[in-house]
């Protein structure tokens, strides 16, 4: 285990001995003593997938936008994780998880999605145009399975997940799989129990 405050120095670091997962501290005030700037870790996970690292990245932020939990996983992080309140357990719990090859995305945030109650009138004829396939698909990535795991409880080939995967997209309007789990959640769908 090693800690690099320098984001150059980090990336530098994993490129000749890489660890199996590197945490980033991300915080929204780029001013911290501890941590780096939302930018920053951007940046940093921009890069090492430039690079073609082999490295987990999990984020700990206290930043709860979409947009840039959004974008750090499409910059590359495996997981997002709010620091606010977080455990040591959770973090240890979370680093063995991608180790293990599962992504993390930050439950609280879909909690407070279903907090709020779902628009009266859009959900039922959005999901009225979706297959009843589509909707079971969208149900698991709406509990952040990926493609294989879906593929296995639905006992179907992750080719055609992929396939209703890029349906929903189309349907939804969602550029991305984290924009396409939130918007599951506005909808009012709720990853299924066996997950």
């Amino acid at each position: 285990m090693s800690v690099a405050r320098d984001v150059r120095a980090l990336l530098d670091s994993l490129g000749t001995d890489p660890p199996q997962v590197a945490v980033l501290d991300v915080d929204a005030d780029a001013e911290t003593a501890e941590g780096c700037s939302v930018a920053d870790g951007i940046s940093l996970l921009r890069e090492a997938r430039k690079r073609r690292l082999e490295v987990r990245m999990l984020m700990l932020s206290t930043v709860s936008s979409p947009e840039v939990i959004s974008q750090c996983f499409e910059e590359g992080a495996s997981g997002y994780l709010f620091r606010v309140g977080l455990g040591v357990g959770a973090v240890v719990n979370a680093i063995q998880g991608l180790v293990k090859g599962e992504r993390l995305f930050p439950v609280q945030l879909l909690r407070n999605d279903f907090e709020q109650p779902p628009p009266v009138a859009q959900p039922s004829s959005v999901l009225s145009a979706l297959t009843q396939r589509e909707r079971e698909v969208l149900a698991y990535v709406a509990g952040g399975a990926d493609n294989l795991k879906i593929s296995a409880h639905l006992q179907i080939a992750e080719r055609t997940v992929k396939s209703h995967v890029t349906q929903l997209y189309r349907k939804l309007g969602a550029e991305n799989r984290t924009q396409l789990a939130l918007r599951a959640c506005h909808l009012g769908v709720r990853p299924p129990p066996d997950l």
